[in-house]
């Protein structure tokens, strides 16, 4: 059941990127670099994070980067999707949409362009995880 949960979240939160339209240039600001935002949410939740596939449609309209525990969601007792916008402005639009489908045990924490779906199953760790989202 972790695991279902997992992809859906990951799912809305692609679904919802592919979505909205961005009114912005494709210039975008350089922002947080996508493995630094990896890093310091694997560290907050003790967790290993992959990348995940980006549509192309999702990529054209602003998601750089996507990564999920969804391989050891289960194991890890949390479910930990991180994604990268090209900008704010994109994750606002995106987190709207995302809080309104994502199941009521799910966190969304967002800062500028990092997103960040939390759930925890066993150890919660959501404390940890919005410090290193909020100092990204």
């Amino acid at each position: 059941m972790l695991r279902s949960i997992t992809v859906t979240l990951a799912s809305i939160a692609v679904l919802a990127l592919a979505a909205c339209g961005s009114g912005e240039g494709a210039g975008g600001s350089a922002g947080v670099a996508p493995e630094t935002a990896k890093a310091q949410i694997e560290r907050a939740a003790k967790v290993k994070l992959a990348s995940e596939t980006i549509p192309d449609e999702a990529r054209e309209q602003g998601l750089r980067a996507s990564y999920s525990n969804a391989a050891t969601a289960v194991e890890d007792g949390q479910i930990v999707g991180v994604f990268v916008m090209k900008d704010a402005g994109v994750a606002d639009e995106v987190s709207d949409m995302v809080r309104g489908s994502a199941p009521k045990s799910a966190r969304l924490i967002v800062n500028d362009e990092v997103m960040v779906v939390y759930a925890a199953a066993g150890s919660d760790r959501a404390a940890a995880v919005e410090s290193a989202v909020e100092a990204l």
